[in-house]
C-alpha cells in the first residue's frame, strides 16, 4: 500500500511542477489537493490547500518578476503573501510546526540561485516536520528535492517522477505526524 500511495504522490509532485511551467493553476491547484486527499485529508480542507498552494505559486512568480524588475520591496511583499498563503495551508491541515517560512525561503533562493540557502531551508523544512529521531531521512528528503529540481530544470520527467516517487517512499516509512510537503 505504502509503495501504491508514493507512486501516487510522486505522480502527483511532478505534475505540479510540469503545470507552474504551463502556469496551469487550477490544474495545479486539483494536483494538490489531490495530494492530500490521498494522505487522507476530507475533501475540502484538501481542495483549499490546493487553491492556495496553486495561489502561492502565482504570487512567487509575481515575486521574481518584481525581483528581475530590481524592485526587492515589491519581490518580498509578494513572498511575505506567500508564507502568509503556506500559514494558511498549514492552519486547514492542522500542522502543529510551521515550516511554511522554510519553503518561502527556499523557493525565494531558488529564484536568486543561492543554492546553499535553498539546501539549508529545505532541510529545515523537513526536519521541522519529521523531527530530530528522523533526521537522517530529513537529508535524504533534501537530497531528493534537489534532485528533483535539478531534473526538472533539464526537463526529464521521468527522472523527476522517480525521484519524488523516492521521496515519498522515504517519507511515508517515518509516518510523519504532519507532511513536510507544502507545494
Amino acid at each position: 500500500m505504502s509503495q501504491n500511495l508514493a507512486l501516487m504522490l510522486g505522480e502527483l509532485q511532478t505534475q505540479i511542477y510540469w503545470l507552474h511551467d504551463a502556469e496551469k493553476f487550477t490544474e495545479l491547484a486539483n494536483a494538490a489537493a489531490g495530494i492530500y486527499t490521498k494522505l487522507g485529508y476530507v475533501q475540502e480542507q484538501s481542495e483549499t490547500a490546493g487553491k492556495l498552494i496553486s495561489e502561492a505559486y502565482q504570487l512567487a512568480d509575481d515575486a521574481d518578476l518584481a525581483y528581475k524588475a530590481g524592485n526587492y520591496d515589491r519581490e518580498m511583499q509578494f513572498y511575505d503573501q506567500v508564507k502568509d498563503k503556506l500559514i494558511a495551508v498549514e492552519t486547514i491541515l492542522n500542522y502543529q510546526n510551521s515550516i511554511a517560512i522554510h519553503q518561502m525561503q527556499w523557493w525565494l533562493h531558488f529564484r536568486h540561485k543561492q543554492k546553499l540557502q535553498i539546501i539549508i531551508h529545505l532541510f529545515l523544512q523537513h526536519f521541522k516536520a519529521v523531527g530530530f529521531v528522523h533526521i537522517f531521512t530529513a537529508m535524504k528528503l533534501t537530497y531528493y528535492l534537489i534532485e528533483i529540481g535539478r531534473v526538472h530544470k533539464q526537463r526529464d520527467i521521468e527522472t523527476t517522477k522517480r525521484n519524488a516517487i523516492k521521496y515519498w517512499v522515504e517519507l511515508l516509512k517515518t509516518k510523519p505526524p504532519q507532511y513536510p510537503y507544502l507545494g
